[in-house]
């Protein structure tokens, strides 16, 4: 039998602010429409965007096929909001499940928002959980970004708090669990080192990305692309992320192109790092921090992006990355976690070492420099994504999951 009503636990969704929500909003898109899809989520409050005239609320214009959406609890920040999320699953679930008879429930890791709904009831529902990451691998990012930087965001230091508790209710809550998914071969083997999980019950598929929506420039794009040095990242505006190792290669980079304007797109500690840049003497005319940027907005963004860069100190499976690639857009990214699975440097993407500002700045102005280079690995990076990391695949490979794990 395959399953047909699949309960998706969903503790970022729309508007996306995440990866984990990136990644949600891109599976339940491409599933097999004779699923019936559950979404429970929760609504946040991003607050609005400097330059986009719309967040992208709208389920529908987004996701285009039919499902319906539960909101269990609503939030403006990113860590506390978990607890309640959390706790609004363990009460409400079960009578949804009552009501809609699911076949199959989709998690996640690090939010574990089934948490207490596995600890606390008998819901006895086959669930597939995708690590994004672990709570082991949050605090030993948040220890980097502490001790090079001096800089944590409220989230980074209550995991550092909490990371005892945390980590005892993540032992417990992998025993509960069907099967997982790792959205790199890094991110298996992290897993099995940190949760001791039986290998067998973890599946390999990578994240995908639209790669109708994230296309290729048109030719009034190409001629921004190229005509104005812009170099642009995509994510949270944190430490860990390596926003000051972008800083710090600014500088190298206006000296060669004194014209290039640095992006910055997510939310997170702005103004902080907006001060970082004016004690640097940079002018205002040569950075922007838009603010969160709608998930439709985005795609605009990497096609007029001359340079796309991911200094980040790990990822698992950057859909950001992979947003970029499928644009046509070349990427310059630290060689680190999955990223190596993604791009192979000098073909379709640029890594370079991490922490490494100099090195950054010399691959980007490599790029700047050369615009057949340019075009030619962010032509491979297109491929690259349309033969491996489409979200059509991605879906595919994860129904297969939820058949295997349906079925056992």
């Amino acid at each position: 039998m395959n399953p047909t009503n699949l309960c998706m636990l969903a503790p970022e969704f729309i508007p996306v602010w995440g990866g984990t929500g990136s990644y949600t909003v891109e599976l339940v898109k491409s599933l097999p429409s004779s699923m019936n899809i559950h979404v429970i989520t929760l609504k946040r409050d991003v607050g609005q965007a400097a330059i986009s005239s719309s967040i992208n609320y709208d389920v529908d214009s987004i996701v285009k096929r039919a499902l319906e959406v539960h909101y269990l609890s609503s939030s403006s920040e990113t860590f506390f909001y978990n607890l309640p999320f959390q706790l609004a699953c363990l009460t409400k679930v079960p009578s949804l499940h009552k009501k809609y008879n699911f076949d199959i429930m989709h998690s996640h890791m690090c939010h574990m928002p089934d948490v207490y709904l596995k600890l606390f009831t008998r819901l006895n529902l086959p669930t597939v959980v995708t690590i994004h990451g672990t709570i082991q691998m949050l605090r030993d990012h948040a220890i980097i970004a502490r001790d090079l930087f001096h800089d944590l965001e409220s989230g980074e230091k209550s995991i550092l708090y909490f990371y005892p508790v945390i980590s005892q209710l993540q032992q417990l809550y992998v025993k509960k669990v069907s099967r997982f998914i790792a959205v790199s071969q890094k991110t298996k083997e992290l897993a099995i080192e940190h949760l001791g999980v039986d290998p067998d019950k973890i599946s390999l598929v990578y994240n995908g990305v639209d790669i109708d929506l994230f296309h290729t420039p048109s030719e009034t794009e190409l001629l921004t692309r190229y005509s104005k040095p812009t170099i642009v990242y995509v994510g949270r505006i944190i430490s860990k992320k390596g926003i000051d190792i972008l800083i710090k290669a600014m500088p190298n980079v206006l000296k060669a192109f004194p014209n290039a304007c640095f992006v910055f797109v997510g939310g997170g500690n702005i103004a902080f790092y907006k001060k970082i840049i004016r004690s640097q003497g940079i002018a205002k005319k040569n950075y922007l921090f838009t603010g969160h940027m709608g998930y439709l907005e985005r795609a605009k963004i990497y096609r007029e992006a001359t340079v796309f860069i991911n200094p980040s100190f790990f990822e698992n499976c950057s859909i950001s990355i992979l947003e970029a690639m499928s644009s046509g857009c070349s990427v310059v990214a630290s060689n680190v976690g999955g990223n190596p699975e993604l791009i192979k440097s000098g073909e379709n993407g640029l890594l370079v070492r991490v922490f490494d500002y100099k090195e950054f700045a010399g691959a980007i102005i490599s790029l700047l420099n050369d615009d057949r280079l340019n075009s030619m690995i962010g032509k491979k990076a297109r491929r690259t994504v349309e033969w491996s990391f489409s979200s059509t695949k991605c879906a595919e490979e994860t129904y297969k999951v939820y058949k295997q794990t349906f079925n056992s």
